[in-house]
């Protein structure tokens, strides 16, 4: 199976190609948030390195998020615009799942952390799951938590003991994850990658999940900052007339 992955989720996104599990291309956007401006010509310039054109894809896989809403926007319209044009499938891949798929866990349950803005991160919680692979012990993640878009103090309570924690919320709020049974990584984990989103796509469809094009969309865990002035200036003219 042929797979692209579109991610545009944070300030830097990329586009990849995987075949059979394999990945035969990838390459970054430049980083500024240039996603509408750069990801056609990228997914363009990599089709043509190794020689394919877009009806030689089987399914188009796309980071829906959380993240940026522009970016997410930008991702979700390409994925849809080429599973039209082309009639080939489209699937949803969570951010989280692509960050912990690049994630080298111990026993140790994982959080990332992403700075959401406005006393507000985005977390997942995932354990590590021990299963037989080929006759071989080999761990996977398994989510144990809903996306969440959380104040950092109430996700503290939240979190297992030990755990270990990393991105750009955890740098953002520093002072509060400072505590015992909580391990502190680098906060450029969390980046996902487009060649997570397609690998996982991939595994995904082949599992049997499906997702219609005219019904895919951003995963929005709340509402754009615009939208949350806009309502709160409602509120209080509501309240004072």
């Amino acid at each position: 199976m042929k797979v692209l992955g579109i991610e545009t989720s944070g300030n830097i996104g990329g586009a990849a190609i995987c075949e059979n599990k394999y990945v035969v291309a990838a390459r970054d956007l430049e980083a500024g948030m240039h996603h509408g401006r750069e990801l056609i010509p990228t997914i363009k310039e990599i089709f043509q390195q190794v020689g394919w054109k877009f009806h030689d894809i089987d399914l188009i896989a796309v980071d829906i998020g959380p993240g940026s809403y522009t970016g997410l926007r930008i991702g979700v319209t390409c994925a849809k615009v080429l599973a039209y044009a082309v009639k080939k499938p489209v699937i949803d891949v969570p951010a989280f799942d692509a960050i912990v798929e690049d994630y080298r866990m111990n026993s140790i349950p994982i959080c990332p952390v992403i700075d959401a803005k406005r006393n507000r991160v985005y977390a997942c919680i995932y354990e590590p799951v021990s299963i037989q692979f080929h006759g071989q012990e080999v761990i996977r993640k398994k989510r144990v938590s809903e996306f969440m878009v959380i104040q950092p103090e109430q996700l503290l309570s939240l979190l297992p003991r030990p755990v270990v924690v990393f991105g750009d919320g955890v740098t953002a709020y520093k002072d509060l994850f400072l505590q015992k049974g909580i391990y502190i990584d680098e906060e450029e984990r969390t980046l996902p990658k487009a060649k997570h989103i397609a690998l996982l796509g991939e595994v995904a469809y082949e599992s049997g999940r499906r997702c219609e094009p005219d019904k895919l969309l951003p995963l929005y865990l709340r509402k754009a900052e615009a939208v949350e002035k806009l309502e709160g200036k409602k509120a209080q003219i509501h309240r004072t007339a």
